[in-house]
């Protein structure tokens, strides 16, 4: 069963990244039966509103709690040594991509990042770029990223990488 939340909690909505709930209220979408509705605004300065039907199963799954420093440290120290391998094919990395970003395996996204990272810096040394579609992933993982863990680690955005790197041992 999903969690239920309350005015002012903090969430995570799928790839709208962290939200905190406005307000709980029924209201009737588009000529729609009137449904109770969780009522998110961005928590990072977008003027973005969202509307969750409590009622829709899809919906609420996309909604979930931020993780826990204890979450993220564990996550964290089970990416040790691991990684993502690039895909050369564009088609194939797309779709392998995708599939890791439609999904909610956090130590998937960390470990695509740091794949994505590591392109980029290879790509970088020959004067070339990661393809816009790498790029845009790239940034897509590094916003949900580092909005969660600012906002459960209490640090600013410039801090995140070094967390993270220190956690992982990466010099």
């Amino acid at each position: 069963m999903a969690d239920k939340f309350a005015v002012n909690d903090y969430v995570i909505y799928g790839k709208s990244g962290l939200c905190f709930v406005k307000e709980i209220k029924k209201m009737r979408m588009a000529n729609g039966p009137l449904s109770e509705y969780y009522v998110l605004n961005s928590a990072t300065g977008n003027a973005v509103t969202i509307y969750v039907p409590l009622d829709n199963k899809n919906l609420m799954a996309k909604m979930r709690r931020p993780l826990t420093k204890n979450e993220i440290d564990e996550i964290l120290s089970s990416s040790k040594g691991e990684k993502i391998t690039w895909i050369d094919n564009n088609n194939e990395r797309a779709d392998r991509f995708k599939e890791i970003t439609d999904g909610d395996n956090y130590r998937d996204w960390l470990l695509l990042a740091s794949c994505l990272h590591m392109k980029k810096k290879e790509k970088l040394a020959s004067n070339k770029h990661l393809s816009a579609r790498d790029e845009n992933t790239l940034r897509l993982l590094e916003k949900l990223i580092e909005e969660e863990f600012c906002f459960s680690l209490n640090l600013e955005r410039n801090q995140i990488s070094e967390y993270i790197q220190k956690k992982l041992e990466i010099t």
